[in-house]
């Protein structure tokens, strides 16, 4: 009985201290701002956020939130094999005049998530019709 205790307790104590090999998800940008500038009024100005997946495992991409209803995002819904590249694109629907600077969360499957972009820039002033 001594016997088989202490082969348990051999075999829990090397599975307590054995090595945890990390295999997360990661991703990685090449830019997470982006300066749109002067944008005309009512035209819509777009952008694609460029990453690359540099982790072991595949990249999924659960979800992309901005902080307003005016910046629409589109990304891919596939996993992304590591060491391949994807994109974000932005699309910002200049409806106000004035200057703006609009917060994106990039929710994945790693550590970092979520990951924060930006865009900004500013949206002229429509010109008055004169008549």
């Amino acid at each position: 009985m001594y016997k088989y205790l202490t082969i348990l307790l051999l075999i829990f104590l090397y599975s307590c201290t054995a090595p945890i090999a990390r295999n997360d998800a990661s991703v990685s940008f090449g830019n997470k701002r982006h300066d749109f500038g002067k944008i005309a009024f009512r035209k819509e100005a777009v952008y694609s956020f460029e990453f690359t997946n540099p982790g072991k495992t595949m990249l999924m991409i659960y979800d992309v939130k901005t902080s307003c209803g005016c910046t629409v995002p589109e990304w891919p819904k596939e996993p992304i094999r590591p060491g391949k590249k994807g994109k974000i694109t932005i699309k910002y629907d200049a409806a106000f005049p004035g200057v703006f600077h609009k917060t994106i969360e990039v929710v994945y499957n790693g550590p970092g998530s979520p990951c924060k972009l930006g865009i900004k820039g500013e949206v002229e002033y429509p010109e008055e019709n004169q008549q």
